[in-house]
């Protein structure tokens, strides 16, 4: 599978998800900044993320450990700038290959984003970053849309 069939089905997933809430969504042309407008005016970047192993040194009194983890890695940088806002709403994707029901779903609003990557590691308790409090936040482009009667519902 290359890259941007990588990309594409994840792509079309979320594009369906926000439509059986009830958005109207356009997906965009590979070369626009961002994948998906939904509600006609709210540009969804979406940032799709496979695991990976990263090796991890860490030196506490002198002496080295060596870490090994799994991690996935988002850039919201372009060329490694953050130079203009491209997007209203950044979905960040953590794919599980083989176990669909634990791949994470980050909504994060273009004001949270504070850096020019998001790094996810797997660990044995639960993520709690920076990011952690835009998990499953599908609200966040309910808010974007300027949705006051709040018709996004939950969705599988």
């Amino acid at each position: 599978m290359n890259r941007i069939k990588k990309h594409t089905l994840p792509k079309r997933r979320i594009a369906e998800r926000l439509r059986r809430a009830g958005f109207p969504v356009t997906v965009t042309p590979t070369t626009d900044s961002c994948d998906l407008v939904v509600d006609e005016h709210v540009r969804v970047a979406l940032r799709v993320a496979f695991p990976r192993t990263r090796t991890h040194r860490v030196t506490v009194q002198g002496r080295r450990y060596d870490y090994r983890y799994r991690s996935w890695q988002f850039n919201f940088h372009h060329h490694g700038k953050m130079e203009k806002r491209y997007a209203d709403v950044i979905v960040c994707l953590a794919m599980e290959p083989r176990d669909a029901a634990r791949e994470q779903v980050f909504v994060i609003p273009w004001e949270a984003v504070s850096g020019k990557t998001f790094s996810l590691h797997a660990a044995r308790h639960r993520y709690a970053g920076r990011y952690a409090p835009y998990l499953n936040r599908w609200q966040v482009i309910t808010q974007a849309a300027g949705d006051t009667a709040s018709r996004l519902r939950e969705v599988a």
